[in-house]
Formats: C-alpha cells, structure tokens, sequence
C-alpha cells in the first residue's frame, strides 16, 4: 500500500497538528507574499515567560527539537505562556452559586 502510513508516523503528525495553533497563533499576519515582519521591540516580546511555560516548551523541544528552530521554541515557549496566563486569568474570575449562564439549553422536541 503505498499510500499507508505507519501508526507512529501517524501520531507525530497529529501531535504536530495539535501544537500548531500554539505555533501560528502569535504569529504576525503578512500582507504580501514577499513582505517580512518587523523585529519585535522588547515592549512587543512582553514579560519573560513562566517557569512552567519554559518547561512545557522543553518537553516539545526534547521530542521535536530536531524539526525547530531556535525562533520556533522562543514561538512555542511564548505561545504557551500566553495561553497558561489566559487560564489564570479564567481562574480569577469569582462565581458564586446564584450565577447563571449566558444561555438556557432546551431541547427541540417539534411542534
């Protein structure tokens, strides 16, 4: 079967898939095919990533650091620490029992 693929070869390609949004989402959009973007300033770089951000991006690079570069890791490592203070972010949110949400589910069972 020339067209098959093996599970493993399989596996790397969906961890890979799963990391993109990591990688792409900081990523600046480019207007033309042959613009570049510019050097990011230490103010647009933001704060220094967190110690479990540098250590999950670790881990991706002891997998994969043989397909990344040292800007993919600075990426990922970014990327990660982005989404980690999002989720903090999440956590500060204080609700109580009396709070609802946006919207009520009810089931369409036809007239």
């Amino acid at each position: 079967m020339p067209n098959s693929i093996s599970r493993r070869a399989f596996a790397e390609r969906l961890a890979l898939a799963a990391a993109a949004p990591f990688v792409l989402g900081d990523l600046p959009e480019l207007t033309s095919p042959d613009a570049t973007p510019a050097a990011p300033t230490q103010a647009q770089q933001g704060p220094e990533p967190s110690a479990l951000a540098k250590a999950l991006a670790e881990g991706i690079r002891l997998r994969y650091g043989d397909r990344l570069t040292a800007d993919d890791m600075k990426t990922i490592t970014r990327s990660i620490d982005g989404r980690l203070r999002g989720a903090e972010r999440l956590y500060q949110a204080a609700l109580t029992n009396a709070d609802e949400p946006d919207f009520v589910y009810r089931v369409y069972r036809g007239d």
